[in-house]
């Protein structure tokens, strides 16, 4: 049919869907829409991030909801799509004219293949981690007065812990002994889950090192990890790679390590060094969707294709619905409203909240409750942050938002996010300086990710730099790399032979 006749575009942005808890024929929905041309009838998408018949495909679907219209079936022409960030579609579905009933859907069970999605060409599907589906539906009959744009948001939350754990005396450890480490959590200090470390198995065979999980959050379904032991050079040595789902949360879960003990004790003076053993853990829990919104609704003379684009017609009708708490506690920044502390550099001064700081970074929470010399004082000095960064901070404290951000702007923020365990601003950080990565400033990245021991955000330094090795090993870049830290650029360059 022809594109340009005027329809109603929903585009739907499901962040995290890396950390949805729906499994095999189970849906996420999103937030539900209402087609004021049609009816009024009322609609909403249906996605199987694990596959509705088929494990190896996402399902996608369009559905009609009940609403008390006097409709019982409407005939619309529907399009289902998943869309890169500029709105160009990655995946197409047919133009399909259809008689939707009440609580009837119609879709794709096989709409793209899964492994394309999380795996190969995950870059482009997923950037930060968010999948944009649109749903565009036309009149079957005549065309609508105008076209609309509706974008809503769905969220899966995310709580992140990395930790490294020394088990002492591991080279004379005790079959079926157990060492036993408790993850707690960074928001509020109550357990998440326990990790059990013993061996089976006797002298005359291969010791297996067995891991045992036992949660105590139990909210918390469904987990990743990311697995490495650290040698005696201080290098990471990738190891077990885990998605951990806790069907039922009163039974332990089990894993083995990638190596046994038999194997780390002929390496002994590399893996072993003093006895001990030296794992770092990077653990990922799902909460599950924390928010889904309708984000804005737009009404404009002329179709087109991606928000960007909509934003640029005229007669449009913009109508926000998200951030009302946060744009109030902006206010409350903004005015100096009851402000009890300040954030002091060299050359400038930010009035802000304890308890709002509090909230959102588990390091200032600590200053203001512990006996730090910052309990009982106003004053916060901050001499290793610029004001722009210090700014940029506060603004996603208090809204939630990042705006503007340049690679350079990111990298100081990613550090400043680190500096004070907030989050949700590092993981915001680390997906734009991913997305940004080029030949110019791949060892730059290399660099921050080392000295933050971020293992995630220095895997795909690594990757880059190996992918265009050609290029960066005659920079400027890899120059500095050697020169700084020549250890680190050896051993990114030994991952070629792995």
């Amino acid at each position: 049919m022809a594109c340009k006749e005027k329809c109603f575009t929903f585009t739907w942005n499901l962040e995290h869907v890396s950390y949805c808890l729906q499994k095999k024929d189970v849906a996420i929905e999103s937030p539900p829409f209402v087609v004021e041309s049609i009816d009024d009838t009322k609609w909403y998408l249906s996605l199987y991030p694990r596959g509705e018949e088929d494990g190896n495909y996402i399902g996608f679907f369009l559905f009609r909801e009940t609403n008390g219209k006097k409709a019982h079936e409407v005939l619309i022409k529907y399009k289902l799509e998943f869309i890169k960030k500029d709105g160009s579609a990655l995946t197409t579905g047919n133009t399909t004219e259809y008689n939707f009933s009440e609580n009837h859907g119609r879709g794709y069970p096989h709409f793209e293949k899964r492994e394309d999605v999380f795996v190969t060409k995950r870059s482009i599907f997923l950037p930060q981690d968010t999948l944009t589906a649109r749903c565009r539906i036309w009149k079957s009959d005549g065309e609508m007065a105008e076209d609309v744009q509706c974008f809503a948001r769905t969220r899966i939350g995310v709580q992140r812990r990395s930790f490294l754990w020394n088990v002492k005396n591991f080279s004379t450890l005790e079959p079926e002994k157990k060492c036993t480490y408790q993850i707690k959590s960074i928001e509020n200090g109550s357990p998440l889950m326990s990790v059990d470390l013993s061996l089976s198995g006797g002298s005359t065979s291969e010791e297996i090192i067995r891991i045992e999980l036992a949660l105590q959050d139990e909210t918390k379904t469904f987990s990743t990890l990311r697995l490495s032991l650290i040698d005696a050079s201080g290098n990471k040595v990738k190891c077990n790679q885990e998605e951990i789902w806790f069907d039922d949360p009163s039974k332990s879960k089990e894993f083995k390590f990638f190596y046994s003990k038999n194997k780390l004790m002929a390496m002994k003076s590399s893996y072993l060094p003093d006895g001990i053993l030296s794992l770092h853990w990077e653990w990922a829990f799902s909460k599950g969707v924390v928010s889904e919104e309708i984000e804005s609704i737009q009404y404009a003379c002329a179709n087109s294709e991606s928000k960007s684009s909509i934003d640029q017609n005229m007669n449009i009708k913009n109508m926000s619905f998200s951030y009302p708490l946060n744009d109030n506690l902006k206010s409350l920044y903004d005015e100096n409203f009851l402000c009890d502390v300040k954030l002091k550099t060299e050359t400038r001064t930010f009035n802000s909240h304890k308890i709002i700081l509090s909230a959102s970074s588990s390091v200032f929470k600590s200053m203001f409750s512990r006996d730090m010399k910052e309990k009982d004082s106003s004053c916060v000095n901050i001499e290793d942050l610029s004001d722009d960064t210090i700014n940029r901070m506060l603004l996603f404290i208090y809204t939630t938002r990042v705006e503007d951000l340049t690679w350079e702007s990111a990298s100081l923020l990613y550090g400043a996010a680190d500096k004070y365990a907030i989050l949700s601003l590092k993981n915001i950080c680390s997906s734009y300086l991913k997305d940004n990565i080029s030949p110019s400033n791949a060892c730059e990245l290399l660099l921050l990710s080392d000295f933050h021991a971020d293992g995630d955000l220095k895997s795909a330094a690594q990757d880059y730099i190996l992918k265009n090795v050609k290029d960066i090993i005659k920079s400027d870049g890899w120059k500095l790399l050697v020169d700084t830290n020549a250890k680190l650029a050896a051993e990114t360059l030994c991952l070629q032979h792995e």
